[in-house]
């Protein structure tokens, strides 16, 4: 008499799910994601530039601007956001340079081995491994933050590191400021050629995220009402958008790729950002804390002992144009205040406002990071392709963690816990537009529990059948 294991039910279970999420997988239309560093949705919106590849996405597709972002509206914290759902907080990264007080370690973005470190990313999944952990294939590039993870995405454009530099030792990295970079000088047209071959070998990736660094330098150096912003934000809507849908087209994908445009933060400008800086030295010692972050925003990490000196010495600063919260008072709407990262002071500076340790003479003419609760700081939202209305614009504001629900849905994949709702963004979609479809969604886990009961039910009349 033969009668099967329950370990052995169990391991057929999960092999019969896994491939079964595959197969799912590769029925879905691919999904392409397109970042643009620093877009400002005013310049879209208001036609300041020529755009008309992205007018065109707004005419044949979704228009969701201005999406709300995450606080601190810089670049790498809401890049993570948009691929984990998740706000700063829960995620991990909550600057684009922070201090963690376990690890005693500071982190830096983009150059720096700290950004290639799984340590500092290990407390949130993005949306590209989930992929894979499901048996699909990703393609990642550029993206800030793709470096971070033990597993990297099946197809990505590695970094470049300086001579000599090797992030797993530490001796390598001494008096060395810039360890490793992407390529940024590659220009964009040659990105789009390599992910266009990704997506035509012979194993595609189901989804694609690709980073585009500007206009957010040139919104840096000159301002956004500069005709050097205007102008790079009519070459990435060219050389970008223009082009991708171009390649697209040539090799008859166009109809069956869905592809969503955001950006990451808005801008302010400044007119004379010299006249509008508060100096921190003014008021407290410099040698009674350790600041990981300016400008925008400010972490004071204090010496032992100093922390309601230095409150108490900056909130009797006769200047209106800076409020500094304790850790435990920061309001909770910013969702950035439960993780450890959070310094125990922060100084956050009025909008077109910056503070600094000392006088910074050459600072740039534009600038984010300000919190989220402000519309300048918010980014685009576009999407078109097959499973999204035409033509269509939300009047309800989205918020960019509600992207990752929605492209777990697009790609047939369960979400992890996430700060986005699914519900709030359905309606762009075609499958939603109408109220017969109200409550039809079949879930994932739903489809899995189904298998289970069908195969545990084959089983046991199988191992009935031979004990007869």
């Amino acid at each position: 008499m033969f009668v099967i294991s329950l370990s052995l039910t169990i391991q057929l279970l999960l092999a019969w799910n896994y491939f079964s999420m595959a197969k799912g997988i590769d029925d879905k239309n691919p999904l392409i994601i397109v970042s643009f560093d620093g877009m400002l949705w005013k310049t879209l919106q208001q036609n300041l530039s020529h755009t008309p590849n992205f007018d065109y996405f707004a005419k044949v597709g979704v228009n969701a601007s201005p999406m709300q972002t995450v606080t601190p509206t810089s670049t790498w914290p809401n890049h993570i956001t948009l691929l984990t759902g998740l706000y700063s907080e829960s995620h991990g990264i909550v600057a684009n340079s922070f201090w963690d007080p376990v690890y005693k370690e500071r982190y830096y973005y983009d150059y720096h081995c700290t950004n290639y470190d799984p340590k500092f990313y290990n407390s949130s999944e993005p949306i590209w491994l989930t992929l894979q952990k499901r048996g699909g294939r990703s393609g990642v590039y550029f993206w800030p933050g793709y470096g971070g993870y033990e597993e990297r995405p099946t197809y990505y454009e590695k970094e470049n590191c300086s001579p000599g530099v090797n992030c797993s030792d530490p001796a390598t990295l001494v008096n060395k400021t810039r360890h490793c970079v992407v390529n940024y000088s590659e220009p964009f047209q040659s990105r789009i050629d390599k992910v266009m071959g990704w997506l035509k070998s012979d194993k595609p990736p189901q989804f694609v995220a690709l980073y585009i660094d500007e206009p957010d330098w040139k919104g840096h150096r000159y301002g956004t009402n500069s005709t050097e912003y205007l102008n790079m934000t009519s070459e990435v809507d060219r050389t970008v958008v223009g082009y991708l849908l171009e390649k697209l087209r040539e090799n008859k994908m166009l109809e069956s790729v869905n592809i969503i445009l955001v950006s990451d933060h808005g801008f302010v400008n400044f007119a004379d950002p010299g006249k509008r800086q508060i100096l921190l030295n003014n008021y407290i010692d410099p040698s009674s804390y350790m600041a990981t972050q300016l400008d925008a925003q400010v972490h004071i990490w204090p010496k032992e002992g100093k922390l309601n000196e230095i409150y108490i010495n900056l909130t009797k600063v006769k200047n209106p144009h800076f409020t500094v919260y304790k850790k435990e008072d920061i309001p909770e709407n910013l969702h950035w205040k439960h993780n450890r990262r959070i310094p125990p002071l922060w100084v956050q500076p009025d909008l077109q406002w910056l503070v600094f340790q000392e006088f910074e003479a050459n600072y740039s003419l534009g600038d984010h990071g300000y919190p989220a609760d402000n519309r300048d700081m918010w980014a685009i939202f576009y999407a078109r392709g097959p499973a999204f209305r035409k033509g269509f614009v939300m009047s309800e504001t989205m918020k960019s963690v509600d992207v990752y629900p929605l492209m777990c849905h697009l790609l047939g994949i369960e979400p992890l816990p996430n700060n986005g709702s699914f519900d709030k963004v359905k309606v762009m979609l075609t499958e939603f537009a109408s109220d017969r479809n109200k409550g039809g969604q079949e879930s994932l886990h739903g489809n899995f529990i189904l298998k289970v009961a069908v195969l545990m039910s084959l089983l046991l009349a199988f191992n009935f059948a031979l004990q007869i």
